[in-house]
């Protein structure tokens, strides 16, 4: 049993100086600087740890190439987000192999606990597919609803899409999913644009849009916009100040699940507890919370202060945010 509570990094912090480093490979720029922001602040709370990161956008042999680098420069523990799936697997099982501790977060690429990597933490995607399609169900109640995912082949949003489309047929039978796999968009607002309004222009209007990074949803609406069709719901995670502000001027239902880019830190949490050979407290899956909710009265503000690419659902201050994202 762990003897330390949640969130809580302080017990596992190194007695000598450890080198950490976060991976992040493609796609959500700003979702990615401020999910290091939250595993910078993290490693700041051990005096003992030297923490950088690789934000890749050089593809797969990038990430494959910073994965050996943080080994051969002596790194001690890598939290990675698989973006590549597969392809990244026998990098990180290389970096076990030398001794190095490997916790992949948010996306793992099916890699397998305690041969390719040390842990892996990801979003419970069955709990997300569950409350979005009882949402859809006693919201929305019919037509047809498409899901907007990342880059073709991504993991993350396969595995999310998966179980969505599991529990939309158990728990929303009156929704259709159209089409009947995820339509990839690089997690981009202006691909999005795009790729909706060819949805729009085949199939007619959509009930419900379902993603899994709502910052880039603005240009699903945009699209929507664009088209002078009916304002359908937005269901997602990964959310923005943008999208927050978009939903109150268009009025749209929305159903947000946040805190993502917290898992960073919670990744860390993890890696350092497996490096001491000590149980982790901390909760595995991920579980994501409510950001917001129009149909219960839960609304984000909207408030323009802040740079519209932040994600208040974040642990960071609003200070820190715009930090972050000025720089």
């Amino acid at each position: 049993m762990a003897d330390t509570e949640p969130g809580d990094i302080t017990p596992y912090c190194p007695a000598e100086p450890t080198k950490v480093v976060f991976i992040k490979s493609a796609g959500g720029q700003v979702w990615s600087a401020i999910a290091n922001a939250e595993f910078m602040a993290e490693a700041a709370k051990c005096p003992t740890i030297e923490a950088s990161w690789y934000n890749g956008t050089s593809g797969v042999q990038g990430a494959i190439a910073a994965t050996n680098a943080a080994v051969a420069q002596g790194a001690k523990a890598l939290v990675v987000i698989a973006d590549f799936g597969a392809a990244q697997l026998p990098s990180l099982r290389k970096a076990v192999q030398s001794g190095v501790t490997v916790v992949t977060t948010v996306s793992d690429g099916g890699a397998q606990k305690g041969t390719d990597v040390s842990d892996s933490l990801l979003w419970d995607v069955n709990s997300i597919g569950v409350n979005q399609a009882k949402w859809l169900d006693e919201h929305v109640k019919t037509g047809k609803v498409a899901f907007l995912g990342g880059q073709p082949g991504a993991p993350s949003t396969e595995t999310t899409f998966t179980a969505f489309k599991a529990a939309l047929t158990t728990y929303a039978p009156g929704i259709q999913l159209v089409p009947d796999t995820w339509v990839p968009t690089n997690w981009d607002g202006a691909q999005k644009r795009r790729a909706v309004a060819g949805l729009l222009a085949q199939n007619g209007e959509y009930a419900a849009f379902v993603s899994d990074y709502g910052a880039s949803d603005i240009g699903a609406v945009q699209a929507i916009l664009d088209a002078k069709a009916k304002m359908p719901a937005f269901l997602n995670i990964g959310s923005s100040q943008g999208f927050v502000c978009t939903v109150k001027q268009n009025n749209i239902q929305w159903l947000g699940q946040d805190g993502s880019t917290r898992m960073t830190a919670s990744a860390l949490r993890i890696a350092l507890a497996d490096m001491q050979d000590k149980p982790s407290a901390e909760p595995n899956p991920y579980v994501l919370f409510t950001y917001a909710d129009t149909a219960a009265g839960k609304m984000p503000e909207c408030d323009p202060s802040v740079s519209p690419d932040a994600d208040l659902s974040s642990s960071l201050s609003v200070a820190d945010l715009k930090k972050v994202l000025s720089g």
